[in-house]
């Protein structure tokens, strides 16, 4: 068996910059790719991963890990306007908003754009949602909110009367900044905010989603995830990503302060 530590010394030689988020000294018995995807300048690869922690207990994960893939030296060329994928939104260069308003068109547009990428196709605004869309019959509801505070709490038990008139049926959910600390909320209240009413919206299957600030085709969940087969792979990936892109977040906060 390979340490971890070995594992992404490996990656690096092959010239793929991703690194397992796992204790260097671990020992991997088993590792398969179950899926790869190309990205801007990389890669994201799904790993199948079974591991030896360090109390000797084997276990098996799923990690989604992304990097840049160097495939050999490069000529250095001119630099260009980047363009934006066909199908993708545009990402932004600041994490931050201009104001509130801007920051719940965000929101909409980015999750809206999910939807309708899965099939969906926009329906009349019914029961104070901000968001309605259909496919094949099922709907999605969703509540947008900027903060995970007392008012998201009063929005989320809106969507839990919804689910209750509309029928379960239907996917629900709140839909946030995946970094709220822009907009006045750290991180650890954010986090502690989920972590107390987790249980409760997921009994409701109320989902929790954070759209990066960034990039506003990566949604992250926070609870559950939607049952339709499409969205939950989806929603499988961007959970994996979801660690790494809080460490990036982190660390950019450092470096910013």
């Amino acid at each position: 068996m390979l340490t971890v530590a070995e594992i992404n010394q490996t990656f690096q030689e092959k010239g793929l910059l991703i690194k397992l988020p796992l204790p260097l000294e671990w020992h991997v018995k088993k590792m398969d790719i179950l899926e790869r995807k190309k990205l801007p300048g990389g890669v994201g690869v799904l790993l199948n991963v079974t591991f030896v922690d360090d109390s000797g207990h084997q276990k098996a994960e799923l990690f989604y890990c992304e990097g840049e893939l160097r495939t050999g030296p490069r000529k250095p060329v001119a630099r260009v306007e980047r363009k934006v994928k066909e199908g993708y939104l545009p990402r932004r260069e600041e994490i931050g908003f201009n104001n509130e308003a801007h920051a719940l068109e965000y929101l909409r547009t980015g999750m809206a754009h999910l939807l309708e990428d899965k099939g969906y196709r926009p329906a009349p605004t019914r029961g104070g949602a901000d968001l309605h869309m259909e496919k094949d019959g099922q709907r999605f509801f969703g509540t947008v909110v900027l903060r995970f505070d007392d008012s998201a709490m009063d929005k989320a038990r809106a969507l839990v009367e919804m689910r209750g008139k509309q029928g379960p049926q239907n996917e629900y959910g709140l839909v946030a900044p995946a970094f709220q600390e822009p907009l006045g909320l750290p991180l650890r209240q954010q986090e502690g905010w989920v972590a107390r009413n987790q249980e409760y919206l997921s009994t409701h299957r109320i989902g929790i989603y954070g759209v990066d600030n960034l990039d506003p085709n990566r949604i992250f969940p926070y609870t559950i995830y939607p049952k339709p087969r499409e969205l939950m792979r989806y929603f499988l990936y961007t959970a994996q990503a979801w660690h790494m892109a809080r460490s990036r977040f982190v660390e950019s906060r450092t470096q910013r302060a």
